[in-house]
């Protein structure tokens, strides 16, 4: 619960640090939010002792509580562990002072029974991690960007209505790559292609990783759990941990990386963890010569949408990374959002004409930030990273450091310079020789026309 600022709380059987990274479960969500790990599910710990790590990191100040609670398994009831007997999870840090979660156990109803303030103003916003000195500082918080708070100041939108088509979705995000919640409606127009609406069935891969279609529900007919939900079953199968699989927003039947045989979900029955759905086979509902949502989306997003607000995959690269070299932080530059996104551009960007040179600059001012915080784990730069290595270890920390200095890059620009100044001498060179070589045949042209003119002169006498 954020009692003031917005803390995330990261965790790990396996870390003993957990960060953006290497958590298996984050918490990052506005306001009081509680996860449920059970203890079948495949991260619970698997050796003794069992230790759950936990980490807590924010971009600036903030205070919090946390309780951690220790329940038997959840029955077929499905409800989970509650701070008091009638306090509804939901109900915590709303803004509104519930009488039967004003205990020390709910931390006073998530801090609304501690100040008096009003729902549906600012103030209240700051009891969901939103404090007043954020609205207008020049930087989006995505906690204030709401109504009550006019948009966080308009740090999040060069303007006001004409950039916002749905309370809590910013236009940034339409078209970035990963289907966003708060975006997946029509005023946002389903939040662009990322949440394939209105795809159709058809599939051709013969274990349904490149499915988008709409089936959400089991085949023996249970409701499917949205991919961004932990509740009734926790898990990690995400948008965080799968970029490319499809996920994010909404209860269709997927198949990430082709982890199972076919298509499946995550139910909503707390005793039925997953199922399999029922979805056509390969090939089974396509057209003829149809090419599925999966491959068209991959082949036609383009690297740039311009626009009052624009986006895209390069907008959302460099958003999630932030500044690189000596501006840039840790916590963006190594975020798994970070990497996550420079998939997506890596996509796309590349085969761009019009952006790929200011993408490909970008690439390599956060592959050497990367080196700089030694976070070298993003899997789409492994060979550079590799070849890095290969590097630090004949020449050591130093030469890696060196890499990165103003100092290396002008030696890159003096080398450039140098070899221009050659290539330029040696196109001289050669045209000089060439100049000389025509100058000799015409010579030898003159020459054997004169003995040719006095052999016919002798001739004639």
């Amino acid at each position: 619960t954020p009692i003031f600022g917005d803390p995330d709380l990261y965790l790990s059987f396996f870390v003993p640090e957990p960060d953006d990274t290497t958590a298996t479960w984050v918490m990052d969500e506005m306001g009081t939010e509680e996860r449920l790990i059970r203890r079948q599910a495949a991260d619970f710990c698997t050796s003794e002792p069992c230790i759950l790590h936990l980490s807590v990191y924010g971009y600036e100040a903030a205070e919090f509580r946390l309780a951690v609670y220790n329940t038997s398994d959840i029955g077929s009831a499905g409800e989970p562990p509650k701070c008091a007997p009638s306090c509804n999870e939901f109900d915590l840090s709303d803004g509104i002072c519930d009488t039967e979660c004003n205990t020390t156990a709910c931390f006073y109803d998530g801090g609304d029974c501690l100040v008096t303030h009003s729902r549906g103003t600012c103030d209240w916003r700051t009891r969901a991690g939103c404090p007043s000195s954020w609205i207008g500082d020049g930087v989006c918080d995505e906690e204030c960007f709401v109504e009550e708070c006019e948009w966080d100041g308009n740090d999040c939108a060069m303007t006001q209505a004409e950039e916002i088509c749905h309370p809590g979705c910013m236009s940034s995000w339409i078209n970035d790559g990963e289907c966003d919640e708060e975006c997946n409606n029509e005023e946002c127009n389903y939040d662009g292609a990322d949440c394939a609406h209105g795809a159709s069935e058809c599939y051709h891969k013969s274990d349904g990783s490149d499915y988008r279609g709409r089936v959400s529900k089991t085949a023996s007919g249970i409701e499917c759990m949205k991919w961004t939900s932990q509740f009734p079953h926790q898990h990690t199968v995400t948008h965080q941990n799968f970029p490319n699989a499809g996920l994010g927003g909404h209860n269709f039947c997927r198949n990430p990386d082709g982890r199972e045989e076919r298509p499946y979900c995550f139910t909503s029955n707390p005793t039925v963890r997953w199922e399999f759905c029922d979805v056509p086979q390969a090939f089974g509902a396509c057209l003829q010569n149809e090419v599925p949502h999966a491959v068209q989306v991959q082949a036609g997003m383009p690297c740039y949408i311009d626009g009052p607000v624009p986006s895209g995959p390069l907008v959302k690269f460099k958003e999630e990374c932030g500044e690189t070299g000596d501006n840039s932080t840790y916590g963006d530059i190594c975020s798994r959002a970070c990497c996550n996104a420079a998939e997506q551009a890596a996509l796309r960007c590349p085969s761009d004409p019009l952006y790929r040179e200011q993408y490909a600059q970008y690439v390599m001012d956060v592959q050497w930030t990367m080196l700089q915080h030694e976070c070298t784990n993003c899997r789409v730069y492994k060979q550079f990273f590799d070849n890095a290595h290969v590097i630090g270890s004949i020449g050591g920390p130093a030469v890696v450091s060196f890499f990165n200095t103003i100092g290396f890059k002008l030696l890159l620009v003096g080398i450039a310079l140098v070899i221009a100044l050659l290539a330029l001498i040696t196109c001289v060179l050669v045209r000089f020789l060439y100049a000389r070589k025509n100058y000799n045949l015409q010579t030898a042209d003159v020459d054997g026309m004169d003995e040719d003119e006095e052999d016919e002169e002798e001739e004639f006498e």
